[in-house]
């Protein structure tokens, strides 16, 4: 999730030890005397940020607004990650010194300027969530030659605009990883959309914006694999993936091989989704559908809260007049309640099975992502 900026939150959660000198390095030196300066003072540096010329701000708000998507805990994490790849060896040291998530930001924008930038694009991929995965991808080979990534913008913005009127420019970076991951991201221009503005007169006036959208390919080549995350139609994505295979490894794609899932046992209303103490979740499937031979329409079971009685669907399945044996599970929800933990807020997930072959994850917090799909496999679901 993107978080949403307020120099409020900066200002009130990093101490005055690091405001001392980050506020003058980006244009905002408010002429206090940080060594005297005590919490309760906040307000007059509040007080003085508002004073501070519009044009002095703009570079310094943008600068913080970078800082803040970084101090959470996926932050640190990808600043983590970032000075292992940039072999910055002394970053533990620091993070024992810095521990507040913000002051952690701070100080990699301050002194290692390059690690911030890196962790900048790695917290834009951990975000991003794969739709779907290829396997049998020649493995310990990393094709990213200038030529083949210039090959594969021409490509795509070809691709895109037989198919899907867009990419009229394309552009493509690639973010090398450690063990042997790398993310190739494609930034292709999208749709024209009107927009209203204000011209110089304070009048509105109509004016066509392109923005650009993001295509994200992720390679594993220890594993062999290909992930894809994108916004484009489901029509267009394995024709995006046979052309990234064919330009960059320029081999014939392997064929497409559908996950398959276990939904049968989810009928069971003896199953029980059990978690470990440290993920602090709780997991119930909250919907069924399923088909009994000799009966036209299928049946739908819905946990809901009948007063103070929860109706889970193991109270459902139990109260139906059918023989689960002989049903079918067509289609299948599980939620998962995360409870709060540190820098983390609670929330309430959800993985829909449409089908035995196809599973959408309404979320886009990789890490939570992980864990869901890592108790799929322990209950023997994926």
């Amino acid at each position: 999730m993107i978080r949403q900026f307020t120099m409020t939150t900066l200002l009130r959660r990093t101490p005055f030890k690091a405001l001392r000198w980050f506020l003058p390095s980006v244009g905002l030196d408010m002429g206090f005397d940080w060594d005297k300066m005590r919490a309760c003072d906040l307000p007059k540096v509040l007080a003085a940020y508002e004073q501070i010329p519009d044009a002095n701000k703009e570079k310094a708000e943008i600068t913080v607004q970078e800082i803040i998507q970084l101090a959470d805990i996926d932050g640190v994490a990808a600043l983590k990650e970032a000075a292992k790849i940039c072999g910055v060896s002394y970053w533990e040291l620091a993070f024992k010194v810095h521990s507040s998530a913000y002051l952690q930001a701070i100080y990699a924008w301050s002194e290692h300027r390059n690690v911030f930038e890196k962790a900048k694009e790695l917290l834009r991929t951990n975000r991003a969530v794969a739709t779907r995965k290829r396997i049998g991808l020649p493995v310990g080979v990393a094709p990213f030659s200038e030529e083949k990534i210039q090959r594969l913008q021409f490509q795509l913005q070809n691709f895109l605009q037989e198919k899907d009127k867009c990419g009229k420019v394309c552009t493509v970076d690639v973010i090398e990883r450690d063990m042997g991951k790398f993310c190739i991201i494609a930034y292709p221009d999208g749709h024209a959309v009107p927009k209203l503005y204000h011209d110089d007169e304070a009048k509105l006036r109509p004016r066509m914006d392109v923005s650009v959208f993001e295509i994200l390919f992720g390679i594993d080549t220890v594993a062999g694999t290909l992930e894809l995350s994108t916004h484009l139609p489901k029509r267009l994505k394995q024709d995006l993936e046979d052309l990234f295979i064919r330009t960059l490894y320029e081999i014939e794609p392997p064929p497409v091989m559908l996950p398959t899932y276990n939904l049968q046992m989810l009928k069971d209303p003896k199953l029980v989704l059990a978690t470990e103490a440290k993920d602090n979740l709780k997991a119930e499937v909250c919907f069924l559908s399923i088909k009994w031979p000799g009966i036209k329409a299928a049946s739908t079971f819905t946990a809901y809260q009948d007063g103070t009685f929860v109706k889970s669907i193991a109270y459902l399945l139990g109260h139906t007049p059918h023989d689960l044996k002989d049903g079918t599970v067509l289609h299948a929800k599980i939620r998962f309640h995360f409870h709060p933990q540190p820098g983390r807020r609670a929330g309430t997930l959800c993985i829909d099975f449409t089908s035995e072959n196809n599973m959408v994850i309404g979320c886009k917090d990789s890490l939570r992502v992980g864990i869901m799909e890592r108790y799929l496999k322990e209950w023997r679901i994926a």
